[in-house]
């Protein structure tokens, strides 16, 4: 077990290098705009796979793609008003929990303009029969063009995206915390950046001149949709198992190390902060 948490040094030593900030006591339009400067660049696959895909051209390009995606997810994150306070244990666990659900998410606010299609990077676009070359992989394809295609029907904006993107990242930790006085503390801090996003939410709802009757309901259908997310979620991270342990593409680096937290989460307790750190720096 030490061993095995040894291996989440990468995600805290780049969580650990951002100082305390201020209590997160930001109105909802300010939370908004820092939310636009928190979002991380276009990530470039930089090396396109010759077509037509195989299944292990596919696989490699897209866990390459979700490497480098990782790196920037951390930095977002810590981007956030607010996240850094939350004990260094709960901001590990929140984004060991909702990673692959972050990154789907962008997924699709990057393919809603493209019926049909999955605009992965801006040098990496699928169609949906492309799928057909890796086993399993259509039916996510499927999941993420059908929750897409409702965005599109919603005519998603910018902003209700960031806030969305943001509450998938705090509500994705469902363990107990501990009773110590610190994650207590960390405990009502993450439920106040919740209520905070959940404020900018209905602030961008409101200031987009549709009519007050219909604000509840677009909220409502909003989140709604945010199952969707993590249940094609729930289904890629079985598929990318399953890839690994019939060594379809090798894992690596952030991506094996977020593999790794998933795969343990049902065979260890959370520990208090301390703890986690001290045995993974061991």
């Amino acid at each position: 077990q030490m061993h095995c948490l040894g291996k989440n040094k990468k995600i805290i030593e780049n969580i650990s290098r951002v100082k305390e900030v201020l209590p997160c006591a930001l109105g909802p339009e300010q939370f908004v705009l820092s939310l636009i400067e928190a979002e991380p660049p276009n990530v470039l696959l930089m090396n396109r796979p010759c077509k037509p895909f195989t299944e292990a051209s596919m696989m490699m390009s897209l866990t390459k793609l979700a490497d480098k995606e990782l790196v920037h997810m951390i930095a977002w994150a810590k981007k956030i008003p607010g996240f850094v306070e939350l004990s260094l244990y709960d901001q590990v666990r929140l984004l060991e929990s909702c990673w692959l659900e972050v990154l789907m998410m962008g997924l699709m606010w990057r393919s809603i303009e493209h019926p049909g299609k999955l605009i992965f990077a801006p040098d990496l676009t699928v169609d949906r029969d492309e799928g057909k070359c890796v086993e399993g992989i259509l039916e996510i394809f499927d999941m993420l063009l059908a929750t897409t295609s409702r965005f599109r029907e919603l005519k998603l904006q910018h902003r209700e995206y960031l806030c969305l993107k943001v509450m998938i990242l705090l509500n994705s930790n469902m363990f107990p915390l501990s009773s110590s006085e610190e994650e207590s503390d960390s405990s009502r801090k993450l439920h106040h950046l919740l209520n905070t996003v959940t404020d900018g939410l209905v602030w961008v709802i409101a200031k987009s001149g549709i009519p007050f009757r219909q604000q509840s309901s677009r909220l409502a259908n909003l989140l709604m949709l945010l199952s969707h997310v993590r249940h094609a979620s729930n289904k890629g991270m079985e598929h990318l198992l399953s890839m690994k342990c019939k060594n379809v593409v090798p894992v690596y680096d952030l991506l094996l190390e977020m593999l790794n937290a998933h795969t343990l989460r049902d065979h260890r307790k959370p520990m208090a902060a301390a703890s986690y750190c001290a045995k993974a720096d061991g």
